[in-house]
């Protein structure tokens, strides 16, 4: 094989790769935006006939999906491979998409933590514009508006903040066991669907 082949392969190794580099950016971009959409209208579709107790429900739902996304993140990345190889040698249950999910750490991260924790971080800091409609009456003063606004952001904002920081040690120490729970869900879920 002469240079000027072996150039022509190396440049078509090196395109792929580009390809490849941004294929998954792009596909994350389009999968962001339409679950932003779709978690949008539906929030805002239940919050706009909502009471304060309903939509401080949803509040808390959107942080706790933000935090257990996120401790799922940070859990496949911390994860070693070879336990799930040796249990996937035994037939463990759920072992062999374990694997399949540590070997694809980084997208399933970035799908999990950055995708769909940080779409229900945002959204849940715009549910709490329902909820702040609930506490600022007419005639408060505007200093009072200004200081439950931040009240309220800041509680949404402490608690999605605190329950990340508290999960991720956790997720951290416990990286197996959360990796082979998730593996035994699709599990479940890949039987559902064969049937």
């Amino acid at each position: 094989m002469d240079d000027k082949s072996k150039q022509i392969i190396g440049g078509e190794k090196i395109e792929k790769k580009k390809d490849s580099y941004w294929r998954w950016p792009i596909r994350v971009f389009f999968l962001a935006f339409t679950l932003s959409l779709l978690f949008g209208i539906t929030s805002e579709h239940f919050m706009s006939g909502a009471g304060l107790f309903l939509a401080i429900f949803i509040v808390i739902i959107l942080i706790t999906i933000s935090i257990l996304t996120d401790m799922i993140g940070v859990a496949v990345v911390a994860c070693n491979k070879a336990p799930f190889e040796k249990m996937a040698s035994k037939n463990v249950k759920g072992a062999e998409y374990g694997l399949y999910i540590v070997k694809n750490s980084a997208k399933i991260a970035s799908l999990c933590a950055d995708v769909v924790g940080d779409v229900c971080g945002v959204l849940s800091g715009a549910a709490g514009a329902t909820i702040l409609s609930f506490l600022i009456y007419d005639n408060s003063t505007s200093a009072c508006q200004i200081l439950i606004a931040a009240l309220v952001s800041a509680t949404i904002a402490g608690v999605t903040i605190g329950g990340k920081a508290v999960f991720k040690q956790y997720a951290t120490n416990n990286a197996e066991k959360i990796v082979l729970v998730l593996g035994k869900i699709l599990n479940v879920f890949s039987r559902i669907f064969k049937k």
